[in-house]
């Protein structure tokens, strides 16, 4: 699937999950969901993130940039003891050297993505975007699981993993997909806003 697909998905999850819940709430799910549904994809060069995290979108830099990432936060951790720099410089690394639709893309990954994201919303005190991330990574791998190619569920084992039902990336029918989405959030924020009933 596009990054476009999988924003539209966890735009429309968000905006799903937060029904009834005030403004904020609401604000935090949506953008924590479209978030989570982009983080697997950190492991392609020219994902939606990548863009602009990377000065160049090849995969020689983005190994470059996250195994940098990685020393930086080992580094801190040590100095530390912190558990979200320890974590941190583990998701960094297996996202730097995995290829694309490994690590980011597995059970491993997604636990350790997740549980980054769970210490800190809690220790700020916003359980919600734990809640929001983690719904926008499941449905990204659950996506991806759709597509040809399919994941590495079970990463470091080198198999991928896929639907026999599956959807071509960037194909009329993703389009399709992408646009019930849209409309989909589009009915939902308005009924959020109560302008739709």
């Amino acid at each position: 699937m596009t990054g476009k697909t999988h924003m539209a998905m966890g735009i429309a999850a968000g905006l799903a999950v937060s029904t009834g819940e005030t403004a904020e709430v609401q604000l935090i799910l949506v953008i924590s969901s479209a978030i989570g549904s982009l983080v697997p994809d950190l492991d392609h060069p020219k994902a939606k993130l990548n863009q602009k995290l990377l000065f160049l979108k090849n995969e020689y830099y983005r190994t470059l940039f996250f195994l940098s990432l990685t020393i930086g936060s080992a580094y801190l951790y040590i100095n530390t003891e912190n558990t979200i720099l320890g974590l941190i410089s583990i998701m960094t690394f297996f996202t730097g050297i995995s290829s694309h639709r490994g690590f980011t893309h597995s059970i491993v990954g997604f636990l350790t993505a997740t549980s980054i994201v769970k210490i800190i919303a809690l220790k700020y005190g916003f359980p919600m975007a734990y809640s929001g991330f983690s719904i926008g990574y499941l449905l990204h791998l659950i996506a991806d699981f759709f597509t040809v190619k399919g994941i590495k569920l079970f990463y470091p084992l080198n198999k991928n993993v896929s639907s026999p039902l599956v959807i071509k990336t960037n194909n009329n029918l993703e389009s399709i997909i992408f646009t019930l989405l849209s409309l989909c959030s589009m009915v939902l924020l308005l009924k959020s806003l109560d302008i739709f009933i």
